[in-house]
């Protein structure tokens, strides 16, 4: 699959078929506005540390969902994720909102 946005009714409000979903937003944010219990909470400027370190076990074909409250935020985790050689990586048009929005958080 390639590297694409997605929206939030296109993701199964049970996860289905999502094998890691990631909460780039700050603290601030996640306090404000609530977290979605599966998700990994991950600062974005640590993400290219923690696939090359902890999460180096993770299939390159996984299916990678990443979310923050804008694009700013989980379109370049990504591309960062992209460049790591992971193949299966959408982030949510809309962020948080909308997966709260659909049922999701």
């Amino acid at each position: 699959m390639s590297n694409t946005r997605i929206t939030a009714d296109e993701l199964p409000t049970d996860l289905a078929g999502t094998d890691l979903l990631i909460d780039v937003r700050a603290p601030k944010g996640r306090a404000e506005n609530g977290e979605i219990a599966s998700a990994v909470i991950l600062p974005k400027q640590l993400v290219a540390n923690v696939f090359s370190g902890a999460f180096a076990s993770v299939p390159k074909d996984a299916r990678i969902v990443v979310f923050c409250g804008s694009i700013n935020g989980s379109g370049p985790v990504v591309e960062t994720l992209t460049g790591l050689g992971y193949t299966n990586v959408v982030d949510v048009d809309g962020g948080f909102a909308a997966l709260k929005e659909r049922g999701v958080a």
